[in-house]
């Protein structure tokens, strides 16, 4: 794939990011791209320069990292979640003794009056775990892809 073919790519991520209002990972990847990445030049000066000071310098990302920045940041953001909100529901599961009570934790906002719940029980663990697998498969592949 050349710059461009990357470039159309990442914008093409970003509208489904956008399109699930996790806008805020596409911001902290452009934050990460716009500092640029740190890279070691020592290797460059070893022969010149015989001082144990490190030397390092800033560049750009390639376009192609840029793409990885953004589906990395998305499946660490996403995928991973869905490991943490397993544990949750695992334990909340095991500590309630009470069989009338169904495990479940609502998130909702106490500054607005008619705020969106989010309840967080184990039918929606599974459920979105086995969504999860499925966007892990897709990222995978196309993972695949970008290293061809």
């Amino acid at each position: 794939m050349n710059a461009n073919e990357y470039q159309n790519l990442y914008c093409q991520i970003e509208e489904i990011i956008n399109y699930y209002k996790l806008g805020w990972i596409i911001e902290q990847v452009n934050n990460s791209i716009h500092e640029g990445k740190i890279v070691s030049i020592e290797d460059k000066l070893a022969k010149k320069n015989r001082e144990k000071t490190p030397r390092i310098k800033r560049e750009d990302y390639t376009a192609k990292e840029k793409v990885l920045l953004l589906l990395n940041a998305f499946e660490t953001a996403v995928i991973n979640t869905i490991e943490l909100e397993k544990e949750v529901g695992e334990f909340l599961t095991e500590e309630i003794s009470d069989p009338q009570l169904e495990p479940k934790i609502k998130f909702y906002s106490e500054e607005e009056e008619n705020s969106h719940q989010f309840i967080f029980s184990s039918d929606t663990i599974n459920l979105r775990q086995q969504e999860a697998r499925e966007i892990q498969n897709l990222l995978n592949q196309l993972h695949q892809e970008l290293e061809k």
